[in-house]
C-alpha cells in the first residue's frame, strides 16, 4: 500500500491540533499463548506443498517464550517496539500424502512436527484528536512474522526416517485506526486497534485490545487479547503458493510505567 509524499507529510501535522495528555514511556514483559490454524497449498520454489497445520499436524500450543515491548506514548503520538516467540508441537497418523517443502510423507505413518513463530512490531500512532480522557488516532507500522516448520516420520521395516523443514519471513505493513483511554486518575489505561491490508487479491487483518492496571503509579498489569488474519490466494503475491494463517488468543504481563 503506498501514499504519495505530500499524503504523508499532511498527516504528520495534523496531530499538532490535538490536545494533550500526560506522557509516558511503559516497559513490560508478557507471555501470550494464541491458537494456531491454517494451511500451505500450492508450490513454493518448485517443491510441492499439501498440509493443514491443524488436520494433518495436530499442531497444538506447546510452550511460549516471555516477550517484552518498549512505549512511548505522548500528547501528539505514540511508538512501539515489541516482540513474542510461540512455539507449537503435533504428533498425528495423518490420513492422506502430506507434501511440506517438496518431501512427501504417506499417509497412516505418524508425523510429529513442530512450528515456531516469531514475531516483531514497530508501530507509530499518530493522535489525531484527543480529549481529557481519550483519543483517537491512524497506526503506521511493520510486523515481521517469521515461521520455522518441522515434520519427521519413521516407516517401513527398515524404520526409514523422513524428515522435511521450511522457514519463511512474512513482512506485513500495520496500517489501520486505532483508540484509548484513561480512567481513575491514570491508574487504568486502554487501547483497541485494528489493521487491514488488501494487496493483489491477498489479505491481512490485524485487531486487538489492550487493558493496563496500575495499582501503583509506576508499576502496574496487563492484559490483553490479539488475533491476526492472513490469506494468500494462489495467484496473488505468491503466484503458485495458496497460505491461510490464523492466530488469536489472550496475554498478561507486567508493566513499568516512567
Amino acid at each position: 500500500m503506498r501514499f504519495p509524499l505530500v499524503s504523508l507529510l499532511l498527516l504528520t501535522t495534523l496531530p499538532a491540533l490535538a490536545q494533550g495528555a500526560e506522557s509516558h514511556w511503559y516497559l513490560d514483559v508478557h507471555r501470550f499463548t494464541p491458537s494456531l490454524s491454517g494451511h500451505y497449498q500450492g508450490t513454493s520454489d518448485g517443491n510441492p506443498f499439501q498440509v493443514d497445520l491443524k488436520d494433518d499436524l495436530a499442531l497444538a500450543k506447546d510452550k511460549t517464550k516471555i516477550g517484552y515491548g518498549l512505549e512511548y506514548q505522548g500528547t501528539r503520538f505514540g511508538l512501539e517496539l515489541s516482540r513474542d516467540e510461540q512455539d507449537y508441537a503435533g504428533s498425528n497418523r495423518i490420513q492422506r500424502n502430506v507434501t511440506i517443502n517438496g518431501q512427501t510423507f504417506a499417509a497412516n505413518t505418524v508425523v510429529t512436527s513442530t512450528f515456531k513463530a516469531t514475531n516483531d512490531t514497530l508501530n507509530w500512532t499518530i493522535r489525531y484528536l484527543t480529549w481529557p480522557q481519550f483519543w483517537l488516532g491512524l497506526d503506521l507500522g511493520a510486523r515481521a512474522t517469521e515461521t520455522e516448520i518441522h515434520a519427521a516420520s519413521t516407516s517401513g521395516l527398515l524404520g526409514a526416517t523422513v524428515t522435511a523443514d521450511y522457514k519463511t519471513t512474512l513482512p506485513i505493513p500495520q496500517v489501520g485506526p486505532s483508540l484509548g483511554f484513561t480512567a481513575l486518575r491514570g491508574r487504568v489505561v486502554g487501547r483497541a486497534m485494528v489493521h487491514v491490508l488488501a494487496y493483489k487479491g491477498a489479505s491481512y487483518t490485524h485487531s486487538g485490545a489492550d487493558l493496563r492496571f496500575f495499582p501503583l503509579s509506576w508499576l502496574g498489569v496487563r492484559a490483553f487479547v490479539d488475533a491476526e488474519h492472513f490469506r494468500v490466494p494462489r495467484g496473488s503475491i505468491k503466484s503458485d503458493l495458496d497460505i491461510t494463517l490464523d492466530r488469536s488468543g489472550a496475554g498478561l504481563g507486567v508493566v513499568a510505567r516512567f
